[in-house]
């Protein structure tokens, strides 16, 4: 088995503020819809779907993104992640795959009293 190569995180590009546009809430899972512009993304509309642990106070997460970079642009992504809630905030960190072949390393947080998610996007791929 061949060994893998370190890891050296560089940002894809700036840090990202999203406004959450609308929460569904609810026993089993949580949904969290989003839109922003993400730099080398365009304009992005992005909707999280949380599962919880047991405690209700993380859990795993999914993704699904489209970013549009002009009229005739389109990109699309999914992610899949753990989250952590400290009071109104939670802390997300998840893997995404692009249809471009790119791949990121997300790490956010969601302020629900704000209600804004800041990203930072990582180059994988």
């Amino acid at each position: 088995m061949g060994q893998t190569k370190a890891l050296t995180l560089e940002p894809r590009q700036e840090q990202s503020v999203m406004q959450i546009t609308a929460a569904e809430i609810g026993e089993e899972q949580n949904v969290i819809h989003l839109e922003g512009d993400m730099g080398a993304y365009g304009k992005v509309y992005s909707t999280l779907i949380f599962k919880f642990n047991a405690d209700r106070s993380g859990g795993t997460y999914t993704a699904q993104g489209r970013g549009f970079v002009d009229e005739n642009t389109m990109l699309g992504g999914a992610g899949a992640g753990v989250w952590k809630r400290e009071g109104s905030k939670a802390y997300l960190e998840e893997v995404v795959n692009i249809n471009d072949g790119t791949q990121n390393l997300h790490r956010a947080v969601m302020d629900m009293m704000n209600k804004t998610l800041v990203l930072d996007a990582y180059i994988l791929r």
